[in-house]
């Protein structure tokens, strides 16, 4: 759309590399035509970062009120595995005199 190469695109993109001003302005202008948005899950699909998450929450065990909130973190931990979040849960007992 810009009459660029793709390398500058993505230098562009990337903000890395020299761009000449008018290939840049070109870019500049598709990619607010287009409203351009970059994917960071994609973008993170090189990295290999792991994001580690601590939830704490009551123990489901003593109060199943809590029980759907575990599910949920099952699910999300399940989903993210891939894109290098790890979530840790821990458990405390909410009815005791000091829980931590």
């Amino acid at each position: 759309m810009a009459g660029v190469s793709k390398g500058t695109v993505d230098r562009v993109l990337h903000n890395r590399g020299k761009v000449s001003p008018t290939a840049l302005d070109k870019i500049n202008e598709v990619l607010n035509v287009i409203n351009y948005e970059p994917n960071l899950i994609a973008r993170n699909l090189k990295n290999t970062k792991v994001y580690r998450i601590c939830v704490l929450l009551p123990d489901p065990e003593i109060d199943p009120y809590w029980l759907p909130c575990v599910n949920g973190i099952q699910d999300a931990m399940a989903e993210y595995k891939a894109y290098g979040v790890a979530i840790e849960t821990h458990y405390f007992n909410l009815k005791a005199r000091n829980p931590f």
